[in-house]
């Protein structure tokens, strides 16, 4: 709970100076701080995605609108800021209603999540959660299409898988210490991997992957999603 509680802070603090950068037209600042921001959204995904009300408010990709929703969030912001060769800019005033939006929207969310607390069944399902989120969004490109930013993306989610497994890492140990090796195995060979693609204070964009590479990752996010399927039922007694 701590630690969602923190990242959600963090989320807040750094969503007010990307938002800020945005409505000051100082779009490459924004760009900046666009992917490093979002990583406390991503490694918290499973709490914030059961606010069923906020999450596609806050999250939702253009590919999933429905017919007659409205598209806000980071990824309507991210097509502004990376626009595609057709795109026709938002005004002044069409910023403002959506960085407004996911300013106080990521607010809503900070002070649902003030007083959550967590059992076993919903730790381990997050981890699992957390590592489909990697195999499903960001080891095919899907997530940030427009800016590219999935490795980012992919390190929070597993960050926040880690953390998981680690509360539950005593009880696990206790119960089948051969599964806490082969977790931890498996979240260090994917960790080492990733570190790979590492650069600056970032990571590359998903375009600079070959398709070997991208195979390469897949294949180690499938390696530990097969043991990671079974930490809930190995905790909940």
């Amino acid at each position: 709970a701590a630690y969602v509680q923190d990242q959600s802070e963090q989320l807040v603090a750094d969503t007010d100076e990307f938002v800020a950068a945005y409505l000051a037209g100082d779009d490459d600042a924004a760009r900046a701080l666009y992917a490093p921001t979002r990583m406390h959204w991503e490694r918290i995904e499973p709490v914030a995605e059961s606010f069923g009300d906020l999450d596609p408010k806050l999250d939702l990709r253009e590919a999933d609108l429905e017919e007659g929703q409205e598209w806000t969030g980071w990824h309507r912001i991210e097509k502004d800021l990376w626009p595609p060769a057709d795109y026709t800019a938002l005004t002044a005033e069409e910023r403002t209603t959506v960085a407004d939006l996911l300013v106080a929207d990521t607010a809503e969310l900070n002070t649902r999540v003030q007083d959550l607390t967590f059992t076993a069944d919903q730790l381990g399902n997050g981890a699992k959660e957390l590592l489909d989120e990697v195999a499903t969004g960001k080891v095919t490109g899907e997530e940030e299409f427009w800016s590219h930013t999935d490795l980012w993306d992919f390190q929070a989610n597993v960050d926040g898988a880690r953390v998981m497994f680690e509360s539950l890492q005593p009880v696990v140990e206790q119960e089948d210490a051969e599964l806490a090796t082969e977790l931890d195995t498996r979240f260090t060979e994917l960790q080492t991997l990733l570190d790979r693609y590492q650069k600056g204070d970032g990571w590359v964009l998903y375009t600079d992957l070959t398709p070997a590479q991208v195979k390469e990752l897949a294949a180690a996010v499938d390696a530990l999603g097969e043991p990671l399927s079974h930490l809930t039922a190995t905790v909940v007694l």
